[in-house]
């Protein structure tokens, strides 16, 4: 009979400890929650270049394919889950549901590596990115023909594939912005009035736009500055020509909420050689 009772008051104790469990991990959710709905979804977001086995080219812009592959190893292991900028406008526009744990990847210029190395990596690990390619480099790489993961970039052909491929989402990296000679990227040059450079980044997009439309039959939804260099006209001349996100090069955190302006000049964090998988996600993921 003591035994019993024994029984009875250890059931009781233990079901009120799991009660007490279940009523704090309630909380702690619904904390969390509405944290979140205040502060918006968390979105790192890591900016790749090129990708190049050559030790001696690897450097502040160049990775090596197995320091990408750890990369997308981490990020598998830790539960995130690598999404396109359709998948962003699809929450603040239209309420779809995002991952537990959301990541881009974007990769700038259009080196053709990405076809050669990213690719593949993208299909071994059921993974997605963001291309941000130049309308220029495109047209070069397309007249001369010679696709070398070393020296060449993308052609339209190349664009058109990887969009193909379901992994990957071209973006406008400007059609030829790219460049540190008078005009800084996409920036408004000092002497420059409000109309001359909303024509000048106006006619530079819309032929961007019509070369990937005629050669790829693709309708970019972001836009990538060139050297992250933006002036305080920019995302209206962005927004003018239709796209819904754009990328900037600042290395901070993102929090993605129902105000589609936050989609605007998202963070980006760079990807350099000669740091570790491990410490360069564990500065970018837990920020």
């Amino acid at each position: 009979m003591f035994k019993v009772i024994l029984l009875k008051k250890v059931f009781k104790s233990l079901s009120f400890f799991i009660s007490g469990a279940i009523i704090v991990s309630v909380l702690v959710y619904t904390v969390s929650a509405f944290a979140e709905s205040r502060r918006g979804v968390k979105l790192p977001i890591i900016m790749y270049h090129s990708i190049l086995k050559d030790e001696s080219k690897q450097g502040e812009y160049v990775l090596s394919p197995l320091d990408l592959e750890k990369d997308m190893l981490y990020l598998k292991e830790h539960g995130y889950t690598p999404i396109l900028c359709q998948d962003l406008i699809a929450y603040v526009y239209s309420d779809k549901k995002l991952p537990e744990k959301p990541v881009i990847l974007s990769f700038d210029d259009g080196c053709y590596n990405n076809m050669y190395y990213v690719l593949p990596l993208l299909s071994k690990y059921n993974m997605k990115a963001v291309f941000g390619v130049v309308g220029t480099f495109c047209d070069k790489a397309t007249e001369e023909n010679d696709p070398n993961p070393n020296y060449s970039y993308m052609s339209w052909e190349d664009c058109k594939n990887a969009y193909i491929s379901g992994r990957v989402e071209i973006a406008c990296h400007s059609d030829n912005f790219h460049t540190m000679a008078k005009r800084v990227g996409s920036k408004r040059m000092g002497n420059e009035s409000y109309d001359d450079y909303r024509s000048a980044f106006m006619a530079d997009t819309l032929s961007f736009l019509e070369k990937i439309k005629s050669n790829c039959e693709i309708v970019p939804n972001t836009y990538v500055y060139p050297y992250g260099a933006v002036s305080d006209d920019s995302t209206q001349f962005v927004k003018a020509c239709g796209f819904k996100v754009s990328f900037g090069v600042e290395e901070k955190q993102n929090y993605i909420t129902k105000d589609e302006d936050c989609l605007y000049r998202l963070n980006r964090y760079n990807r350099t050689s000669g740091v570790s998988t491990e410490d360069f996600m564990k500065r970018v993921l837990d920020e």
